[in-house]
């Protein structure tokens, strides 16, 4: 059903918005122009921010967006806004986004990519046919607010294991340790992982905890070879791997000893 409206009597007693600070125009007021002046100004006002990183229709296949910023961690990224982008024709849905650097993507065509694995801001979802848009579905509602996990948001999930497990590349940013376990705990990073794609590791039990990158390499002090695994028994030892541009793992963040399989 539609949202109703108030009563007629209401809204005709209505002064303003306490919220917004929108005044309504008096019944009567002279002259009407002025007063509706001031009212388009407050509104103005009251929905700017609420035009930042929108996606607008510039005729034919051509897309505008307006300037904005979003959180990327503790990072504010700004956008200065686009004009002249072309999208392909024909295309029932084509995903309009903000990479983590800004940059705007505008040629993906099946899903907007995980946010898991790849940080961005959703903006639309554009249809287009014979050479026109056809319509522009907003898609930036839960970018507006964001407290980043290093100020004490959005935190971080731990997993814990008590038996061999794979991860899995959208599991990315998430802690793994081996509280419960009676036995050796062997955790498989995922295969190809997107680059950036990162995951620490913690030793909780006083059994071995060990990092098997597949036919990739975990590179670090201990060595650097493909499909072998990195070992630690000792609780308190830590590691944080994350996937490299040549397919391998880097090794950020290390405390305690970790020896490479022989």
């Amino acid at each position: 059903m539609a949202e109703a409206y108030p009563s007629d009597n209401e809204l005709l007693n209505l002064q303003s918005d306490a919220e917004t600070g929108v005044e309504y125009i008096p019944t009567g007021a002279a002259p009407y122009y002025l007063h509706f002046r001031k009212l388009l100004h407050r509104l103005v006002l009251s929905t700017r921010r609420a035009n930042d990183l929108r996606v607008y229709d510039e005729g034919g296949l051509d897309v505008g967006v307006k300037a904005g910023k979003f959180w990327l961690r503790t990072d504010l990224i700004a956008f200065a806004g686009s004009t002249g982008n072309t999208l392909a024709d024909d295309k029932a849905a084509i995903y309009v986004y903000l990479d983590s650097q800004g940059n705007l993507v505008t040629d993906e065509y099946t899903a907007f990519p995980s946010m898991a694995t790849t940080p961005h801001v959703r903006l639309a979802v554009v249809a287009t046919s014979g050479g026109d848009i056809v319509s522009i579905a907003d898609c930036r509602a839960g970018h507006n607010i964001v407290v980043p996990y290093e100020a004490g948001g959005v935190r971080r999930v731990i997993e814990t294991h008590t038996a061999s497990d794979t991860l899995g590349a959208a599991e990315s940013g998430s802690v793994h340790t081996n509280l419960g376990a009676a036995e050796t705990v062997t955790l498989t990073l995922p295969d190809a992982a997107p680059q950036g794609t990162e995951f620490t590791f913690a030793v909780q039990a006083g059994y071995e905890l060990r990092i098997d990158p597949g036919a990739a390499a975990i590179r670090d002090s201990s060595g650097q070879d493909a499909d072998k695994y990195k070992a630690a028994s000792a609780i308190g030892a830590a590691m944080t791997v994350v996937a490299d541009s040549s397919g391998d793992w880097a090794v950020t963040a290390k405390a305690g000893t970790w020896t490479q399989e022989p």
